[in-house]
């Protein structure tokens, strides 16, 4: 799937960086911003747009060392899924004898061992 960068856009890229013997990606990766040639932003707002592209790098590489961070933001993310979801479908169920407090594993789910 590819996506063409659209006037006044800014993004943000991972590239995955190295490969193991098997192929598999170790992990490693770099970052850049990609704009469109034909970008009309003023410069106070291109400036804006960067500042919010390069505190996303900034992010991963605190979140490599702080686990508050990543667990914080992990959180807001699978809050933002299930609001997401929940618009969609109804693939939830509720639980008797809960409390509506149901932990749910997902595919971003950050567990420790084997889970």
């Amino acid at each position: 799937m590819t996506y063409q960068i659209k006037d006044n856009e800014v993004a943000f890229v991972l590239k995955p960086l190295e490969y193991d013997e098997d192929g598999n990606w170790t992990g490693d990766l770099s970052t850049a911003i990609a704009l469109h040639p034909d970008n009309t932003l003023n410069k106070l707002d291109l400036a804006q747009m960067i500042n919010l592209v390069t505190l996303l790098g900034a992010f991963l590489e605190v979140s490599q060392y702080d686990d508050y961070v990543y667990d914080t933001v992990e959180a807001e993310r699978n809050r933002l899924i299930d609001l997401d979801m929940a618009e969609d479908s109804d693939i939830y169920e509720e639980v008797e004898g809960t409390g509506g407090k149901v932990v749910r594993l997902t595919a971003f789910t950050k567990t420790q061992g084997n889970a």
